[in-house]
């Protein structure tokens, strides 16, 4: 992808839609350029502590409250009131609702070291604040979420204030209405818990992501991707996955992932020969697989992290292998796609030249890989090991040519992109905090825990498969982080208390909250890739929910079979690991096999089925029975022995078949 073409791409997938204003006054432009400009900068001076090198002494909720009246202003200026409002200027009712939210963020960075010391005691005028804020943050919720999850939080709100009068398991705690504003708004366990999170960890690596994207970062994946693969058969594919999921550690958005690979893959794929569908669905897939991909995981890996009180390197590491069997699942399916319908590879003219993408590609490796280094070696903070990594992916991406001659215009714009990418990062924490809130302060997530408690008793299969149902249906339509921040408080909790180990429950919630952004009816990676591809955004959600279907099923495995998720102090022996991950990528490719009817020639149904059969006796974990080894180990052979057989076919037919490229 040439730079022009990733210049004409919206960082922000909803400027697609024309969601924030564009201004022709130039002097509010520039107040909205320098309200967006100044959330990366006051939250980079904040992490790298210098209010302390100066002597200055400040609680954490006093920075949380400046970030969120700057990220409120922000986008009552940019953000109509509808679509019919005026989108290129801020009309009068805008300009006292902007003020408002930053006179709300701006009491707390002020009056904060004085509220915490009768935070209990309301007065007229905190309380008349606190509605004020919990008002102001409800509308830019609808604004910048749609009505979707404002209703979630109503309901939640309501609930709050209405909890002693429901019946049976469903009675909460009751809370006055002053002292349940109050609560919201200046209470760490409620709106403020989460937006420590945006205004630290989030920023730092949006922070860092927005410079990827700007300096070239992003094309040079792209190209690495297209490079590596585009010789092989199902080229596109492939370079699709692979660009996807080192793209996807950037954006930390399904939505925004396939906009920046997908205009570009998608097209390449169906001029191959993939369908429409089948092209919008492996880019909806393998950008939505970007979540679960360490070490970023969409930010979500640090509210994981900070739930349990764990360092975040060991939740990243945990979702190692199960992130690797996802994309390598897809990556069969793919190619087996590509053999059942004769997809050769990319024409010369559409590979970037390997030599070319050399001079650029070793930029990126001291970026990622000081990242990691950062994170797991030195265990540097995650909101730090952003920043450094960013300012070392400024100095190495700067050796571009093109890059140096821009960089007086690139570098403010990493600033005020920054800064527009937060105003939804912010807001959906910030509806994901009132609902944390609500939850704690009326006792919901126990009595919810109750009630999924009470299906136990069918057994703790029936209890995953309806957590992972009412997960899906939470994060439909939802940004993940704000979905797993719900299904984290209730759902996982239940889990745990049965008996399931604690970052195994939360990585199985995790996971089919971020699913839903491929599974129908509301899957938004497909329903951004179906403009892309020119097809119907349920067709491609099907078609994705069959090239996904290894995310359905690999959270099963692990809740069952805790040793797929690599610890540093394993909890079971490591050859028992060995033996568990090695099965399930056997499995994995006989699923895809079984799901494409192909292997060197086209599979009859009665094979397909006999192969499906094998995969589910190799997805039996080894330490879920007694006999677990045994059947393994029959699937195994018969599996080795199926596959013979079939290439001493193939080989007697080739003379009349073309034989095609292997992975």
């Amino acid at each position: 992808m040439s730079e022009k073409q990733a210049a004409n791409i919206p960082i922000n997938p909803d400027a697609d839609f024309q969601k924030y204003r564009i201004f022709k006054n130039k002097s509010v432009k520039y107040l909205w350029s320098t309200l967006l400009a100044l959330i990366p900068i006051s939250g980079i001076l904040y992490i790298l502590g210098i209010h302390q090198r100066l002597g200055l002494s400040i609680y954490a909720e006093q920075y949380i409250g400046l970030f969120l009246g700057l990220f409120l202003s922000a986008i009552y200026l940019s953000v109509p009131l509808r679509k019919s409002s005026p989108k290129d200027r801020v009309p009068w009712y805008d300009w006292i609702l902007s003020g408002l939210g930053l006179t709300a963020g701006l009491y707390l960075a002020i009056f904060y070291p004085t509220i915490v010391m009768d935070i209990g005691t309301v007065s007229t005028g905190r309380f008349i604040m606190s509605v004020i804020a919990i008002l102001i943050i409800l509308e830019a919720i609808r604004r910048v979420l749609g009505k979707g999850l404002l209703i979630v939080v109503l309901v939640f709100l309501a609930y709050g204030y209405f909890a002693p009068y429901f019946p049976g398991v469903f009675r909460g705690t009751g809370t006055t209405i002053d002292q349940l504003f109050n609560y919201m708004y200046l209470d760490s366990n409620s709106l403020l818990s989460m937006l420590n999170v945006a205004a630290t960890i989030a920023l730092s690596f949006i922070f860092f992501g927005q410079i990827l994207l700007l300096f070239g970062g992003a094309d040079i994946l792209n190209d690495i991707a297209i490079s590596a693969f585009g010789r092989f058969r199902g080229g596109p594919a492939k370079a699709s996955i692979l660009g996807s999921s080192l793209v996807g550690t950037i954006t930390g958005g399904p939505v925004a992932n396939v906009i920046l690979t997908g205009s570009v893959t998608i097209p390449l794929m169906k001029k191959s020969g993939y369908s429409s569908a089948e092209a919008g669905a492996v880019e909806s897939v393998a950008s939505t697989g970007g979540q679960i991909m360490p070490p970023v995981m969409g930010i979500a890996a640090f509210i994981i992290a900070e739930t349990l009180g764990v360092p975040y390197t060991e939740v990243a590491l945990a979702a190692l292998v199960p992130a690797l069997m996802f994309y390598i699942c897809l990556f069969f399916q793919v190619d087996f796609i590509a053999g059942r319908k004769g997809i050769l590879a990319l024409s010369k003219e559409n590979i970037p030249v390997f030599k070319q993408v050399l001079k650029k590609g070793w930029m990126i490796v001291p970026t990622l890989g000081s990242l990691i280094y950062f994170l797991f070696f030195l265990g540097t903070s995650p909101s730090i090991a952003g920043l450094y990594a960013s300012v070392i992916a400024v100095i190495f991406l700067s050796f571009d040519r093109t890059v140096r001659k821009n960089m007086l215009r690139l570098f403010p714009r990493v600033f005020v992109d920054c800064g527009k990418v937060m105003l939804e990062i912010g807001i959906v924490l910030s509806a994901a905090g009132l609902v944390v809130g609500i939850t704690g302060v009326t006792g919901l997530g126990f009595n919810l825990g109750l009630i999924l408690a009470s299906f136990a008793e069918y057994g703790l299969f029936f209890l995953l498969l309806l957590s992972a149902i009412v997960s899906i249906i939470l994060g439909m339509g939802m940004p993940s982080v704000a979905a797993y921040a719900l299904v984290s408080v209730l759902v996982a909790p239940t889990l745990v208390e049965l008996g399931v180990d604690p970052l195994c429950a939360h990585m199985f919630v995790f996971y089919f909250s971020i699913i839903s952004n491929f599974t129908p009816p509301v899957a938004m990676a497909c329903f951004t890739a179906a403009p892309i591809a020119k097809e119907s955004p349920t067709k491609i959600g099907y078609q994705a929910m069959r090239l996904g279907i290894i995310g359905y099923l690999v959270p099963f495995m692990f809740v069952y079979a805790p040793e797929m998720l690599i610890r540093l102090e394993p909890i079971v022996p490591w050859s028992a690991a060995a033996g568990t991950i090695a099965t399930t990528l056997i499995a994995c490719y006989l699923l895809a096999m079984s799901l494409e009817g192909f292997l060197f020639e086209r599979l009859s149904v009665g094979k397909r089925l006999f192969v499906c059969l094998l995969a589910v006796c190799l997805f039996i974990p080894v330490s879920f029975f007694q006999f677990a080894t045994f059947i393994n180990i029959v699937a195994l052979v018969a599996a080795i022995l199926f596959m013979l057989k079939e290439w001493k076919s193939y080989q007697g037919k080739k003379n009349g078949l073309p034989i095609g490229q292997t992975i």
